[in-house]
């Protein structure tokens, strides 16, 4: 297996209850040459005073921001300071798992040049219960741009490996305070992906993830939609499919806030746009009806047999 210098990144906010947790799963990987950069951008709890007890690390470079920059400002500033052959990004809420890199660069190195990106499997910590769930995503490999339009994300946000020229060639955009996962979007249209059939990494679910304000996110994302579908770079093959892009934005954040948030006039809007774009689509996804139907009469959500019933009879 390669020595290469592999650089870690963890971008840090405001997660000092967890990221000694983050910084030993980097230290404790069976793959050695690591270089560790940790950015805390502004973090207002003891954040700092965890991070400095590792300033001496001959593997560690900290960097304490005094305001707060953003994660995608973040990512760029560790990047600009890295000098690693390939790079892990692991935000300081979560953590990796002590095979990750070595199973990555492993694969990396078996693959052609054109291949830019090595993710896998990952599981998920839910804070509340104390469990831990293997989470199971589509899997796709080589050219990889239409698939991500077409069916989502499906790569597991922190386990991707990159080369070092993946990252200096598409940095993240500053524009969005936290490009994350979406990034893909322009990776995929210069570099091949790979996959590592492996669960190498775990994400904390917790109370205050950005992931749980649907209508914040919601927002982010239908604004990097519109910016990325205007960039003059796209191939006609991607452009033809912006409409599949919106129209499965608008059906799964409508479903996501009339049965989980039951924010019912805001799914309902996200739905009529759905239809407006894409008329055939309640006949395609008949979820579509039934989560219609309960932004009108929101007493169908406490009943949730009706829903389970037309589960069970393939209605859905």
């Amino acid at each position: 297996m390669t020595t290469s210098l592999v650089t870690v990144i963890i971008p840090s906010y405001n997660h000092a209850q967890y990221i000694q947790k983050a910084i030993e799963s980097v230290l404790t990987q069976t793959y050695e040459n690591i270089e560790l950069i940790i950015v805390d951008d502004g973090s207002h709890d003891n954040s700092h005073s965890v991070i400095r007890k590792y300033a001496e690390h001959k593997k560690i470079t900290v960097i304490l921001n005094k305001e707060n920059k953003g994660q995608s400002a973040v990512i760029n500033q560790a990047l600009a300071l890295s000098r690693g052959t390939y790079v892990a990004i692991l935000p300081s809420d979560d953590w990796f798992l002590p095979e990750k890199i070595a199973l990555q660069v492993t694969k990396m190195n078996s693959c052609e040049e054109d291949v830019g990106v090595v993710y896998a499997a990952g599981a998920r910590y839910f804070e509340d219960t104390g469990k831990t769930v293997n989470v199971m995503l589509p899997v796709h490999t080589g050219w990889i741009a239409r698939d991500l339009i077409k069916w989502g994300n499906f790569i597991y946000p922190i386990t991707p490996l990159y080369r070092r020229e993946v990252l200096e060639k598409i940095r993240p955009d500053e524009n969005f305070k936290a490009e994350g996962e979406a990034i893909h979007l322009r990776i995929s249209l210069h570099y091949k992906y790979e996959y590592v059939d492996e669960v190498v990494a775990v994400m904390r679910d917790h109370s205050y993830n950005i992931g749980k304000d649907a209508l914040k996110m919601k927002d982010e994302i239908l604004k990097y939609y519109e910016w990325y579908f205007a960039l003059p770079e796209l191939p006609e093959e991607i452009l033809k499919m912006k409409n599949i892009a919106f129209v499965r934005f608008y059906r799964i954040k409508a479903m996501q806030l009339i049965i989980d948030k039951k924010e019912y006039k805001a799914g309902r809007n996200n739905i009529i746009k759905a239809i407006r774009l894409q008329p055939t689509v309640a006949l395609i996804y008949p979820k579509i009806i039934v989560a219609l139907l309960i932004s009108y009469f929101p007493f169908l959500n406490r009943k949730k047999n009706i829903y389970n019933n037309m589960q069970i009879i393939g209605f859905l």
